[in-house]
């Protein structure tokens, strides 16, 4: 089995500039896309905020928001259908949603189950 070079990448201070700029980040980029490598971005920022720069970056990778809160990977994506998957947690099933363009894997609470605790 080959094996596959993924980058898991923050924003903020790291791909980002203080002027929220990756102009120098863009020879980098170049090299990652040239090898077909993966990029997948983790952040705070939510799910509409990365989509802004995913588009800028021409990124098409799955991407980790709000701190981990979820996981969002284009349908597309893998051959496989992400939906209905039973992975070996201890809380049980994972909570997999589906919109339009993405599978999503929510990890977080939601909103409004910690407004009433």
């Amino acid at each position: 089995m080959k094996k596959q070079l993924i980058i898991f990448t923050d924003l903020d201070g790291t791909l980002l500039d203080s002027k929220y700029s990756f102009d120098k980040a863009c020879p980098a980029l170049a090299l990652i896309k040239k090898n077909r490598i993966p990029l997948v971005l983790c952040t705070s920022k939510t799910q509409a905020e990365i989509e802004l720069l995913r588009k800028k970056l021409r990124n098409t990778h799955p991407f980790i928001s709000e701190n981990g809160g979820g996981v969002f990977i284009p349908k597309d994506y893998f051959k496989i259908k992400i939906a209905n998957c039973k992975p070996c947690l201890p809380a049980g099933r994972l909570q997999i949603a589906e919109s339009r363009k993405y599978y999503i894997i929510k990890l977080g609470t939601e909103y409004s189950v910690l407004r009433k605790a």
